[in-house]
């Protein structure tokens, strides 16, 4: 059965370019609309699985439209379809609790696979779980045996339930995209001591400059395997938050809200506790 659309726009070529790209694409375009005055009777008439929508469009934006069509429908699935793309209108999006956001000029692929991933949102989440730990290994490996001069090779954690404790150096990477995460990076103070060494070719000089190392080298692994992941697949539109660090006591490594995949990376200076993790989300940004 094809995926039925129902296009909103004021702008009639605008609705015949979208209405094309979706029919080579194997979806049935049910209905259109140009304002808020035929939005919900059409809507409601046509029945459709999702709605593009402008946002430009006189009298109502397409921000009140899509408001107005969630107020009728709450499990309305609506796509931003717009010149218009900035973080006032990303933030907008999200408060109203629109699906998802393509900017114009619309490239047919890029819309039927952001369609695709809306009517199926766990795909990109099963995706992420399925190469996520791979490729943050793979960008581990590349990174520390380069700036550091060390093979690494990895060691599977076998029971992934058991919590890990800490070696001495934490570093949490947040992660924000279409499934929102985190990575993990924890190491001894004396492995972090002997990496710094391998980097800087010389000793460190503090304390204070292992632990930027190690924030940067967390920081630096972390938008590698983003960057990688989303070449796989821009859907999804993964980037990376400050590094946090902990250090000093022993201490138990969680991640309540994500469940981590963990591996252990085996160098000559010691070993990397690496950990992985992604949540499910439900808004996709192209």
């Amino acid at each position: 059965m094809s995926i039925k659309v129902m296009v909103v726009d004021d702008s009639p070529f605008s609705r015949m370019m979208i209405g094309e790209a979706l029919s080579e694409g194997g979806y049935e375009v049910v209905g259109e609309a140009d304002s808020l005055d035929s939005l919900i009777e059409t809507y409601n008439n046509c029945k459709p699985d999702v709605v593009t929508m402008d946002i430009a469009m006189p009298g109502a934006d397409g921000f009140e439209c899509s408001r107005e069509l969630r107020l009728n429908d709450p499990k309305a699935k609506i796509i931003l379809v717009s010149s218009m793309k900035d973080e006032e209108s990303e933030a907008e999006a999200k408060r109203i609790g629109v699906s998802g956001y393509v900017q114009k000029p619309v490239d047919g692929e890029t819309l039927i696979k952001v369609i695709k991933n809306v009517m199926s949102p766990d795909s990109l989440f099963e995706q992420l779980m399925e190469r996520g730990l791979e490729t943050f290994k793979e960008a581990l490996a590349q990174n520390v045996t380069r700036m550091a001069k060390t093979p690494v090779t990895f060691t599977t954690i076998e029971n992934c339930d058991t919590p890990y404790m800490s070696q001495g150096i934490t570093t949490v990477i947040g992660i924000i995209g279409q499934s929102s995460g985190s990575m993990i990076m924890d190491l001894s103070a004396e492995s972090a001591e002997k990496i710094a060494e391998g980097i800087l070719r010389r000793p460190p000089k503090n304390r204070e400059e292992v632990l930027a190392m190690v924030a940067e080298l967390a920081n630096i692994i972390a938008g590698i395997a983003c960057s990688m992941l989303n070449k796989k697949d821009k859907a999804f539109a993964l980037r990376v938050s400050p590094p946090s660090l902990f250090h000093g006591n022993d201490a138990e490594i969680v991640s309540p809200s994500v469940k981590i995949q963990k591996s252990l990376a085996q160098t000559e200076f010691g070993s990397i506790f690496l950990g992985v993790g992604f949540k499910k989300g439900s808004m996709l940004w192209m």
